[in-house]
């Protein structure tokens, strides 16, 4: 047997730093449910984006431990391997050579054990599998949630699924979509572990179409060779090499997912040339799924930036292809203009990237878009523009979310930013500084000038006022017509010397600016 044990068995304590790092996580956790449900959520709902891509996230799912989803054909070792890391002895397991599970099983944690069935298990509020209900009832039949009171499960969910055989007769024979069942899953997942047999190679056709249906999700898939040490070294290249090419066809990349070789149960290696290979690779897949849980928090956030990054495609594509309608669609005429944008929906993508300098990576498949937009009903519940609820997702990305992140980003600044209490772009000192200065000043100065001209004003018509008032009691008193004809002269013209003073503010203040 190896000398390796499970490390997750370890996983369940934690000191006073584990307890730091769990109320922040849980505090932006929470910060970031009521960021989805008040914001991202109803724009999700008036973009119809639901129908043309996952359903809406409910708060189950993003307070929701972090799940790994197991996926293979029959008997590659799927429920042996969770087993082996959560070292849970159940009669629930059935582990046999021959194909012995045919159900989607969720192990979680629980008081005692007991199973679940499907359709309570999608009503219970602890558990994040309410959208499962889309996929009907014959699919809920085959759905069990398997309580246990490990502790191990406090940390991390398995998600154990059905054996994936080849042929036609067990696609149809299913009565549910498998394909979108493991789909839907995938993208509720932390992590996806694709687990192949060293001896068995050969990738069913059902099992291809599961793994191109998970492309969205690639960066938490991870490829697991197991029953490795039934095979010697040798060998274990060539099947590692040939594998390795199959799934680079089937995802049309070079590069694959991280592949982890071993042997994961508790029995003895068969053939022990590789036993430091096989122990290291066991040590750095627990030590993976030992990460889930701290990292948990960036992996919420990443998820609801991609979907806010989504929704804002999809409104984008919608107000374009309601733009495009007729003012009035009588006589069938919007049904074929409808009908028309299906068919050129390729123009209008590149439109729409010119126009919102989108790239190509951003826009949704043409041909997973045409098909649902087909079954679309009325084009015209699309909004006619987008501009509101585009600032309102660029307000979310740019600057709601990033102050959570500022929380648990753990990213030292530059040692070239604006340190504390300095005023960013370095305008405290220098040539911005002298200007600023001098901007100060010469605002002062004008304001001074308006206000003396305003006094200037005011002395001027008190003067005239009290002259005007004294030379009629003189002229009134006056004996002597001579001089009241010398000064009536000299009087008619000071309130013409007054409105020269009246120089308009404005004027002023241009001048002081100047």
């Amino acid at each position: 047997m190896s000398d390796e044990q499970p490390p997750l068995k370890e996983a369940a304590g934690g000191g006073q730093g584990t307890a730091i790092q769990d109320d922040t996580s849980r505090l932006v956790v929470q910060r970031l449910k009521g960021l989805y449900m008040d914001r991202l959520r109803p724009i999700e709902l008036e973009s119809h984006f639901g129908h043309f891509n996952t359903a809406a996230l409910t708060a189950s799912e993003l307070e929701a431990r972090p799940q790994v989803l197991l996926v293979g054909q029959y008997s590659t070792g799927k429920t042996s391997l969770i087993k082996w890391v959560t070292g849970i002895e159940s009669n629930f397991f059935d582990i046999r050579p021959q194909p012995s599970t045919d159900k989607f099983m969720a192990v979680v944690h629980g008081d005692e054990e007991k199973v679940i069935n499907g359709d309570a298990a999608t009503c219970l509020p602890e558990l994040p599998y309410s959208g499962l209900s889309r996929f009907g009832s014959t699919f809920l039949s085959k759905f069990q949630v398997l309580v246990q009171p490990a502790d191990i499960l406090k940390q991390i969910t398995f998600v154990d699924t059905p054996g994936v055989l080849s042929g036609d007769k067990q696609r149809i024979s299913r009565g549910y979509d498998f394909k979108e069942v493991c789909k839907w899953l995938a993208s509720r997942c932390d992590l996806i572990l694709l687990l192949f047999d060293a001896h068995k190679l050969d990738i069913s056709d059902e099992f291809k179409e599961v793994i191109e249906g998970m492309k969205g999700e690639g960066d938490k898939c991870r490829c697991v060779l197991n029953k490795a040490d039934e095979i010697d070294g040798e060998n274990l290249v060539k099947v590692y090499g040939a594998l390795m090419w199959n799934l680079g066809k089937i995802l049309h990349t070079p590069e694959v997912a991280r592949m982890y070789i071993g042997s994961f149960w508790e029995n003895d290696y068969k053939c022990k040339d590789l036993k430091g290979l096989l122990d290291q690779d066991r040590k750095d897949l627990m030590q993976e799924l030992r990460d889930l849980p701290r990292n948990v928090c960036v992996r919420r956030v990443n998820e609801v930036v991609a979907r806010a990054r989504a929704v804002k495609v999809y409104l984008t594509l919608a107000c374009a292809l309601r733009a495009r309608l007729p003012a009035i669609g009588f006589c069938g005429r919007r049904r074929r203009r409808e009908r028309w944008l299906c068919d050129h929906l390729q123009e209008i993508y590149l439109d729409v990237m010119k126009e919102q300098g989108l790239a190509a990576g951003d826009m949704p498949p043409v041909e997973h878009f045409r098909e649902r937009l087909r079954n679309f009903k009325d084009f015209t519940k699309f909004l006619r523009t987008d501009e509101k609820q585009t600032a309102e997702l660029d307000r979310l990305i740019q600057v709601d979310i990033p102050r959570l992140m500022a929380l648990i980003g753990g990213v030292s600044a530059s040692g070239l930013g604006a340190r504390s209490g300095e005023k960013e772009g370095g305008d405290s000192t220098g040539a911005t500084a002298t200007l600023g200065s001098f901007s100060f000043v010469r605002r002062g100065s004008c304001m001074i000038l308006q206000v003396a001209v305003v006094l200037l004003l005011l002395l001027a018509v008190a003067l005239a006022l009290v002259f005007s008032g004294l030379a009629d009691k003189f002229f009134a008193e006056s004996p002597a017509p001579a001089l009241r004809a010398l000064l009536e002269p000299l009087l008619d013209r000071v309130p013409l010397a007054i409105s020269w003073l009246y120089v308009p503010l404005e004027t002023v203040g241009r001048a002081g600016e100047l």
